[in-house]
């Protein structure tokens, strides 16, 4: 029968100094930690880490093994299917030939470690260890130098709370700078998609949501892309758009990829060894640059409706302001539109328009868009001047970009 040996708040007590006093201890039992939704299992036998699990989708092998671009989408869609017959997601990676053994016990390894280093970074939460809790029958046992462990989870602490002074607002909107030094950038694919996600609609609470990385390596990305002046905040949140505005695609990746469909079917184990190696969790990703993952696009608006109907307008810069003020990139000097109405600008994949919370708003082919990427042909209405979007010339995302995606 278990007994309640120790509980508590992380409020009051770090989570690495109740690993460590339960290590110190002997401890035989299961931990458990809680914050608001999320729950964590850590098992111990003698003072040692010998199991871990948690509830979140993200630290589920599936996930992990999607984020470490190990599977494909379609890959992970198939073994969840197997799941619902029977079979553990591993096992089953195994046995289709997706992933060796050898493989799947080095993705456990970072899975359990993940399990726990999240914990460490949540704000609140409360702990229990019960004595007399053994693991559950099907569970691996384990071992883990717990030192190591604790001082990479202080690092973790450490630098989540620097974010966190750093960006305090998570219901902060973002939107891309459109004209940066582009030939400057050079980022990893996964910052690029992080970047991609930045849609001038998504809060930073809606990004950590939407990406396929943990809330810690979104912060670290995001601040990094603010200070180096590649986004920049908005004032107040835009509102939500039908879904043919809402987000612009990215870097040709499956929608799948980037809207990270949620599962619930990776209930696996998470095992551990002596030999486990933290150099698991660091990923060598290649350097892009913005032409190496932005469409090359050549268009042209044509006026269709309204004043100066029959005028051509050539879009081949980055960005353009549509208005009837004087300082506008294209003047408009119609009533209806605003003095700064709408922005054209190029995008991953393509030119994309953004209504700047005009009087009237922003239409694409008669549904009011707040961003949208433009296909050819679409119409755009501003106040009473109607506009077709026309692609002249549209180019493949670069060289470098596709070799990586084919390497995935």
């Amino acid at each position: 029968m278990s007994t309640t040996a120790l509980q508590g708040s992380l409020d009051g007590f770090k989570l690495p100094d109740v690993l460590a006093f339960l290590n110190a201890t002997k401890k035989t039992g299961m931990l458990t930690v809680t914050s608001d939704d999320r729950e964590a299992y850590v098992f111990f036998r003698s003072g040692s880490v010998v199991y871990a699990a948690g509830n979140q989708v993200s630290l589920r092998l599936g996930s992990i093994l999607l984020r470490k671009k190990k599977i494909t989408r379609q890959q992970a869609d198939a073994l969840d299917d197997l799941i619902l017959r029977g079979g553990r997601f591993g096992d089953l990676a195994v046995e289709k030939g997706i992933l060796t053994p050898e493989q799947l016990d080095d993705y456990l390894k970072i899975q359990v470690s993940e399990v726990i280093y999240d914990c460490f970074v949540w704000k609140s939460g409360v702990f229990a260890f019960y004595d007399g809790i053994d693991l559950p029958p099907h569970a691996v046992t384990i071992s883990i130098d717990l030192s190591n462990l604790i001082m990479e989870g202080a690092r973790r602490i450490d630098e989540w709370e620097q974010c966190l002074r750093l960006l305090p607002d998570s219901s902060v909107v973002y939107r891309a700078v459109s004209n940066p030094e582009t030939e400057k950038i050079t980022l990893s694919l996964d910052e690029w998609k992080i970047l991609f996600l930045i849609n001038g609609q998504r809060t930073l609470e809606d990004i950590c949501r939407d990406s396929n990385e943990d809330a810690l390596t979104v912060y670290r990305v995001v601040y990094g892309l603010h200070a180096n002046k590649l986004i920049e905040p908005l004032p107040s949140i835009v509102p939500a758009a039908n879904p043919r505005t809402v987000p612009v695609p990215a870097l040709n990746l499956d929608d799948e990829t980037l809207r990270q469909k949620a599962t619930d079917s990776y209930g696996d184990l998470t095992i551990l060894d002596e030999s486990d190696d933290t150099s698991l969790l660091v990923s060598s990703a290649a350097r892009l640059s913005y032409k190496d993952v932005v469409k090359q696009t050549v268009a042209q608006l044509a006026i269709v409706a309204g004043d100066g109907a029959g005028t051509i307008i050539p879009l081949t810069e980055p960005e353009y302001l549509i208005g009837r003020g004087s300082d506008v990139s294209i003047q408009l000097l119609d009533l209806g539109v605003s003095g700064r109405h709408a922005r054209i600008y190029r995008g991953p994949d393509g030119y994309v328009v953004e209504d700047l919370k005009s009087r009237n708003g922003t239409w694409v082919n008669g549904m009011r868009a707040f961003l949208s990427l433009l296909c050819h042909g679409d119409r755009l209405r501003v106040g009473g001047t109607d506009l077709r979007y026309e692609i002249l010339y549209e180019g493949g995302v670069g060289e470098i970009s596709q070799t990586v995606l084919k390497m995935r």
